[in-house]
C-alpha cells in the first residue's frame, strides 16, 4: 500500500474515533500507528482543528496537542481556521484557555483580520468571549481602535474600559496612597485626564451616533476627549450637524440642542447657548414662512410646511396668531387652507377659519 493510501486510511480511522469522542481509543490509536500523528495532517485535514470542530473533550485536545506539529492554520471549505478561532467559535473556554497558556497568539491575524474581527463578521462575538480575551491580554496596545468602528457600542465600551483605568493604573494610585504621598487636586485631575486621553477616539465613532441622534453615546465618547480642546470639539459637532442636515431644514441642530436643554450633559454646550440656537432657528423659519404667505406662494408654502413639520408647533401655537398672519398679508384661500390644515385642529369646529 502506498504511503498516501496509509495516511488516508488512518485519517478515516482517527476521524471515526474523534466522532465518538473516545479518549482511550485515540490513545491506543496513537500508540499503534507507525508514523507520527501529525503526519496525518495535510492541506485539507488538520487533526487538532477537526477535534475542535467535533467538540471533543479537553483530554482529547491535550492528547493531540502533546503529539502535534501544527501549521496553525488550515483551509476548511474555503475558510481559513486556526485552533484558537475554532475554540472561540464553539465557546469552549476551557480549550481556549489551554491553547493560550500553551502559546496560542490571541493577536494572530488570518487574512489580515484579528480573531475578534472574524467572530464579529460571523456574528459569533459575545460579551463573554470579548471579556475572556480582554482578561487574557487582548488590548488596544496592539489592536488599532479604528478596527472597532463596525462593532456594536457595547463591545467598544468594554474595550475602552478595559484599556483606560486598567489594573496598572489602579495599582499605581494605590501605591501612591500606601506610600503616603500627598497629591494636590490639580495633580490628581492631571493624572485622571492623562489616563483618559491616552486613547484618541476616532471621529467616525462620534459621527455614527450623532447621525443616529444617540447623543448619550456621543457623550460617552466625549469622556475620553482632551478637555483642553473642548472648543475644537464644539466646532466639530456643529460642522457635522450641518453635514447631517440632509433636508436643509435644521432638524439635526434642533434635535441636538433640545437634548442639551432637556438633559444634564457633559457635552461642552450650555443650556443658554442651546436656547439661543433654537430661538434663531425658530425666528428664521417664521421669517421665511411670513415671506411665503405675503407672496401668496402656495406651492412653496406647502413644501416649506411639509419640510419643517417637526417645528411648526414652535412657530405659531394659537389661532389668533394664524388669524393675524392671514389678515396682515391678505392671504388667499389656498394659503388659508394650508395654514388651517397645518396649525389648527381640522376636527374642531371652533378652530375653523371662516373667510
Amino acid at each position: 500500500m502506498q504511503n498516501l493510501d496509509i495516511i488516508t486510511e488512518n485519517q478515516k480511522l482517527v476521524l471515526e474515533i474523534l466522532e465518538l469522542n473516545n479518549f482511550n481509543k485515540l490513545k491506543d490509536f496513537i500508540s499503534f500507528i507507525e508514523i507520527p500523528i501529525y503526519f496525518l495532517n495535510n492541506t485539507n485535514f488538520d487533526l487538532l482543528i477537526t477535534a475542535l470542530f467535533l467538540n471533543c473533550s479537553l483530554k482529547i485536545v491535550k492528547l493531540i496537542y502533546n503529539n502535534y506539529n501544527s501549521k496553525e492554520l488550515i483551509n476548511i471549505n474555503n475558510c481559513i481556521k486556526s485552533p484558537l478561532l475554532v475554540s472561540l467559535e464553539n465557546s469552549d473556554f476551557q480549550i481556549v484557555e489551554f491553547l493560550i497558556k500553551n502559546g496560542a497568539d490571541i493577536f494572530y491575524k488570518i487574512n489580515n483580520k484579528y480573531i475578534l474581527e472574524i467572530l464579529r463578521e460571523e456574528e459569533l462575538l459575545t460579551t463573554k468571549k470579548l471579556n475572556f480575551l480582554l482578561k487574557n491580554g487582548f488590548s488596544l496596545k496592539k489592536f488599532d481602535i479604528e478596527r472597532l468602528s463596525n462593532f456594536e457600542f457595547k463591545y467598544i465600551k468594554m474595550y475602552l474600559e478595559n484599556y483606560v483605568f486598567d489594573t496598572n493604573f489602579i495599582k499605581n494610585l494605590l501605591n501612591l496612597y500606601m506610600n503616603g504621598k500627598c497629591i494636590s487636586k490639580r495633580n490628581f485631575n492631571h493624572i485622571i485626564n492623562a489616563e483618559k486621553n491616552k486613547i484618541v477616539i476616532p471621529r467616525n465613532f462620534y459621527l455614527e451616533y450623532l447621525d443616529k441622534k444617540d447623543y448619550r453615546k456621543v457623550e460617552y465618547f466625549y469622556k475620553y476627549y482632551d478637555t483642553v480642546n473642548s472648543n475644537s470639539f464644539e466646532d466639530f459637532i456643529l460642522l457635522y450637524l450641518n453635514y447631517f442636515d440632509r433636508h436643509f431644514n435644521k432638524k439635526p441642530f434642533y434635535d441636538f440642542f433640545n437634548f442639551i436643554i432637556n438633559n444634564d450633559s457633559i457635552l461642552p454646550f450650555s443650556k443658554e447657548y442651546a436656547f439661543e440656537e433654537i430661538e434663531i432657528i425658530i425666528q428664521n423659519k417664521k421669517l421665511k414662512m411670513v415671506q411665503l404667505i405675503k407672496n401668496n406662494d402656495t406651492l412653496k408654502l406647502e413644501a416649506f410646511l411639509r419640510k419643517n413639520n417637526y417645528i411648526l408647533n414652535n412657530l405659531y401655537s394659537s389661532k389668533n396668531e394664524i388669524l393675524n398672519l392671514i389678515n396682515d398679508y391678505n392671504a388667499s384661500s389656498s394659503v388659508v387652507y394650508l395654514l388651517q390644515k397645518n396649525f389648527l385642529n381640522q376636527n374642531s369646529d371652533e378652530d375653523t377659519i371662516n373667510l
